[in-house]
């Protein structure tokens, strides 16, 4: 039988330096030489590429991807030595070799490794083998043969491989955290997009908000001048109708004057009459002196119808002054209303041409009114940390400069506090409204109506007076 060879002299070289550099200078009694092995215990052997079917005990070493086996007596001198001995009766690399359970006569757990750097040599030939074992039961196969499956990874293409694998997972892992930074950095500027759309879709939001609420408040006041408009409307005809019906009265005041002046003439002439009468009665007789006296007291009696009509003449002549001047007074409410339905109309284009504004208009006026808003806000801000900065430098600033400073603080305090107070918004009123001249025509509008409403009222009353008074003097 020849020697089993192994032509890996790097192994070789490195298990000398290992087991006779390394290990046999280490104290005996602490190390354990089992830590550096994987496997080892008795197996049987039966020659390679022989006719002998007789199965030899040897003690085998599975070390580092390497199957080493020795004579059967090793293992007592191993336990003595602590560590392996670097001349093994052979070396068989397991990078390339097939394991594999097999049936073999009189071993029924037998298993083979077969591998292209088995080799045979003799004085001959040298030939490639199969290398054939046995262990004493299934279980201690089934172990020898998984340790073996495991222990072919540990070779030299395996560390190469190794070693270019952890080189391509650091540079896949470099990529990966590059590309992890590239789309850390893309979800950050996204995010900081959307953040910048929902700000201005927040802001386009309240924009829409105020701009309903500018359209709800700019139909309210639109109803409410058209409504005043018909009120307006209202009174004027009701203006006109009492007009028309006080011009009646005057013409039947006028007839009544005129009746009453005929009446005073008729009088005067039959005055005359009785006074001529009087002056022929007095040269007649003294028989004629009861029918003087009877004339006297019917003379009497025309004197006091004519005072009494002189002064019902008068009194038709005040009502009528009286009406004259009513009259004058219903025209000049009737300019007045005129006047006032002209500016109401004027007033309701206007509102019409303002709440045709365009939305890009509404749009800058809240945006200028809220950054307004936005830069008093900082304002106070900086004046409130500039009280608090002269507050907190009390030790160290000057007691007149610092009284000074807390005067001036408390000054520019308080004028922007009168600043805000001023540009505060009213909610009952649209915006464009307070910007304009027309409320100031409203309240001057609202002024006369009431001007002229109370003295309506004052006219007619005095006017129902004198007509009460007028129907008592015709009935008398």
């Amino acid at each position: 039988m020849g020697r089993i060879c192994c032509f890996c002299r790097r192994y070789q070289h490195g298990l000398r330096d290992d087991m006779n550099g390394t290990r046999e200078s280490r104290n005996s009694n602490s190390y354990d030489w089992t830590q550096d092995i994987q496997l080892h215990g008795l197996l049987y052997k039966k020659p390679i590429n022989h006719q002998s079917n007789k199965w030899t005990k040897r003690y085998f070493v599975i070390k580092d991807g390497f199957l080493l086996y020795y004579p059967d007596t090793e293992k007592k001198d191993l336990e003595k030595r602590k560590c392996l001995n670097v001349h093994p009766k052979g070396i068989i690399p397991l990078g390339e070799c097939t394991i594999e359970p097999v049936r073999e006569n009189g071993q029924p757990y037998a298993f083979s490794v077969e591998s292209a750097e088995i080799t045979v040599t003799t004085s001959k030939y040298r030939q490639n083998g199969k290398l054939l074992l046995a262990a004493d039961s299934a279980f201690e196969r089934d172990k020898w043969i998984d340790m073996l499956q495991k222990s072919k990874r540990i070779t030299w293409k395996s560390s190469k491989l190794a070693d270019e694998m952890i080189d391509k997972l650091e540079e896949q892992g470099l990529q990966m955290a590059k590309q992890r930074q590239e789309y850390f950095d893309q979800l950050q500027s996204e995010v900081i997009a959307l953040s910048d759309e929902k700000e201005k879709y927040e802001e386009l939001a309240k924009i829409n908000q105020e701009l309903e609420k500018e359209k709800e408040k700019m139909e309210n006041y639109h109803r409410e001048l058209m409504e005043e408009f018909e009120q307006i409307k209202q009174e004027l005809e009701d203006t006109t109708e009492v007009m028309i019906e006080v011009q009646r009265d005057r013409e039947a005041l006028s007839s009544t004057i005129s009746q009453q002046q005929q009446t005073l003439q008729s009088l005067a002439e039959e005055k005359q009459k009785i006074v001529g009468n009087l002056t022929e009665g007095e040269n007649q007789n003294k028989s004629l002196k009861q029918t003087h006296g009877n004339m006297e007291e019917q003379l009497k009696t025309i004197e006091n119808r004519m005072r009494i009509l002189q002064e019902e003449k008068a009194e038709t002549e005040r009502k009528l002054k009286e009406n004259e001047e009513k009259a004058h007074v219903l025209e000049e409410e009737k300019q007045q209303f005129d006047e006032q339905a002209q500016e109401l109309n004027e007033t309701i284009k206007d509102l019409r041409a303002q709440k045709e504004m365009t939305e890009a208009e509404l749009k800058e006026e809240v945006m200028a009114r809220m950054d307004a808003e936005r830069k008093l806000g900082e304002a106070e801000e900086s004046l409130r940390k500039l009280g608090v900065a002269v507050d907190s430098q009390t030790q160290i600033i000057k007691e007149d400069v610092h009284q000074e400073m807390v005067v001036n603080v408390r000054k520019l305090k308080q004028f922007f506090e009168g600043l805000a107070l001023e540009s505060k918004i009213d909610d009952d009123k649209p915006m464009i409204m307070k910007n304009s001249i027309h409320a100031r025509k409203t309240l001057q509008r609202r002024a006369k109506t009431n001007k002229i409403k109370k003295a309506r009222s004052n006219s007619e009353s005095a006017y129902q007076r004198r007509m009460r008074f007028a129907s008592e003097v015709i009935q008398f």
